[in-house]
Order: structure tokens, then sequence, then C-alpha cells
């Protein structure tokens, strides 16, 4: 069930419910002339209330920064070659993940990564500071 929700800090939203009853409030803010998709976890439907706009904003604006960030941790903790990133981006096209207080996460749906075939590679982050990542590599489709 969707229902569309017009005016948030944001940008409008679309609330989406999943068949498990996950509501999750989803849209697009744009950085830098290009759109970024973001999905904010909600306690309940009609729920915005709790949600806080400005920390979401403040994390999407950042986009560039909080993909250099995610870039050198997973470099670091794969044991890449910093200087062997070639032609092709090592992770592209974020879209964020709010769960609700200072959790949230970017998925970084394309890159070189072997383990960004073929759902992306999700860097997951405490307020500003990240926390760990999920390979998606062996994820089943939902």
């Amino acid at each position: 069930m969707t229902e569309e929700v017009w005016g948030s800090p944001i940008g409008d939203l679309r609330i989406n419910e999943s068949d498990d009853g996950e509501v999750f409030a989803q849209g697009r803010y744009v950085v830098s002339g290009r759109p970024v998709f973001f999905s904010i976890k909600l306690p309940a439907r009609g729920r915005l209330e709790e949600v806080d706009f400005e920390f979401i904003r403040a994390r999407i604006t950042g986009v560039e920064a909080y993909t250099d960030v995610a870039r050198d941790f997973l470099i670091s903790e794969l044991g890449l070659d910093p200087e062997g990133e070639g032609k092709a981006p090592l992770i592209a096209d974020p879209e964020f993940t709010f769960w609700g207080g200072l959790d949230w996460s970017i998925l970084f749906a394309e890159g070189s990564l072997d383990i960004c075939e073929p759902y992306g590679v999700l860097v997951n982050f405490h307020d500003a500071r990240i926390v760990g990542f999920d390979d998606l590599s062996g994820a089943e489709e939902v």
C-alpha cells in the first residue's frame, strides 16, 4: 500500500509498507544537481513527526564526503591498493537508508568491487562514524 506525503522538509515522500509490515518513507533529494534516493524506516505508518529531517538532510547533502570516507574504509577493510582503483569507480550510485535514531546506511548499488555484484555493498554508520559493511554478493533477491 502506498500513499503520498507532500511538504516534508526534504521534499515529497512516498510511504510504502512491505508485506512483513515494515513502513518506509522514500524520496529523492537533489544534491549538486543530482537526485539522491533515500528511505526512512518509520516506527509506524504516518509517524513522520518522529523523523529528524535535519539529521537526514545533513547526511544526504554530505554524500560526496561520506562516499569518500566509505571508499577509504572499504579499501582498508578489504586490503585493497588505494592507487589501484583504475577508471571504474570502486563504489557508485549511493542510496541512503535511515533506520531510526543515529543509525543509517549507504547502499552503493554499483562499483568495480567484486562484492558489488549483483546488489551492491552496504556501508553502515552510527551518527558520522562507520560501524561496518555488509557484503551483499551472496544475498538472495527479495
